[in-house]
């Protein structure tokens, strides 16, 4: 079966590490070309994978206009999603955009429209909903095990982590800090276990309290002065059937944190995610105690037993690629990302006002 077409915008860390890596050894696909605005990048990322007969872009346009290419892979400053993923669409090309979709849900929306309408498929980058312990949470929510689930957690506290490379800082590039970056992930992790994705209102409040604190930074110090977005963000998202979600997100705040994780509750059962790589914990009544478990779960097709964030990157790319060669929609679709930026949007306009931002249903 022939192999599909790949091309990558983007050769940063995300378009490196998750893309280029896994579309370099696949059996499935094939990386025929790649763009960055700087080709000493490009040029590292050919050696670094032993890359030949790929062709090099600094234009993004260009990349999408190559006939060759099906799939375009947007790897970019979210700032730049929406442009550069439009183009792709408007050359005929499939797409999967890195999280967020979008920086505003008219963008979001106008995406998912277009590529509906060109019958072209729009995948997303939320890898964390193919961990073995997400999928197990969500399977006992949609059996009933849970109960009513009426309460969510999205929790992206780092105690430390705030990325000091890139456009990360950069307010226009980047649309936002931490709701911008984390924030999407936890947010989507919680909605999709809750099989719950109709946010109706936001209570929101932002911080840029720890900008200057530059001190025990993972990644080293940064420039204050160049520091345009928030490093912290707490909402309280109320869900159409009256289920609360509680958004806790920083890249720096002095309490323990844990990176992208997630919990929910029912009336029946509660479960969390520990750790950057989401091992599930199951609380509930057995014999009139309380009782918490680690269960085993089966492992995902093609899979080990257990998924970490690694190989969720890897099972995600095989997934996109199979969608694309056998002509179904993908796990993730670009629509999965609307809810997200309407939540991110309106935490910003709830603190900027003070006051409960209401949604409407957008798609």
């Amino acid at each position: 079966m022939a192999k599909v077409k790949c091309g990558v915008i983007g050769c940063g860390w995300i378009g490196e590490l998750k893309h280029i890596s896994y579309l370099a050894k696949a059996e499935e696909a094939e990386l025929v070309a790649i763009c960055d605005i700087d080709q000493a990048v490009m040029e590292k990322v050919i050696k670094n994978f032993g890359l030949t007969n790929v062709r090099t872009y600094t234009d993004y346009r260009k990349l999408c206009a190559d006939p060759e290419v099906e799939s375009v892979h947007v790897c970019t400053p979210n700032g730049l999603h929406y442009e550069m993923t439009m183009c792709a669409l408007k050359n005929n090309k499939h797409v999967f955009c890195e999280k967020p979709l979008a920086t505003t849900t008219k963008d979001a929306v106008e995406m998912v429209e277009t590529a509906r309408n060109a019958g072209l498929k729009l995948g997303l980058g939320h890898q964390r909903r193919f961990f073995t312990s997400v999928q197990y949470i969500r399977s006992m929510v949609d059996r009933g095990e849970m109960g009513e689930v009426y309460f969510g957690k999205a929790l992206d506290a780092r105690r430390r982590g705030v990325p000091t490379w890139g456009a990360y800082m950069d307010k226009e590039k980047n649309g936002g800090g931490i709701l911008y970056d984390g924030a999407p992930h936890s947010l989507d992790l919680t909605m999709y276990m809750m099989n719950n994705f109709r946010p109706v209102s936001v209570q929101g409040k932002i911080f840029d309290k720890m900008k200057g604190e530059t001190a025990g930074n993972p990644w080293g110090p940064w420039d204050p002065e160049k520091f345009q977005v928030e490093d912290t963000g707490f909402a309280l998202i109320t869900m159409e059937n009256g289920a609360v979600i509680y958004l806790e997100a920083a890249w720096a705040i002095n309490m323990l944190g844990i990176a992208n994780s997630s919990l929910i509750c029912g009336t029946k059962a509660g479960a969390d995610l520990q750790g950057e790589n989401g091992v599930a914990r199951i609380n509930t009544i057995v014999n009139d105690r309380m009782v918490t478990f680690s269960p085993e779960y089966p492992p995902m097709p093609n899979t080990e037993p257990y998924i970490g964030e690694l190989e969720a990157n890897d099972v995600q790319m095989q997934d996109w690629v199979e969608a694309i060669r056998d002509d179904r929609e993908p796990f993730v679709q670009g629509k999965d990302g609307i809810p997200v930026v309407q939540i991110i949007e309106a935490v910003y306009e709830s603190a900027r006002t003070g006051e409960t931002v209401y949604i409407k249903e957008a798609y």
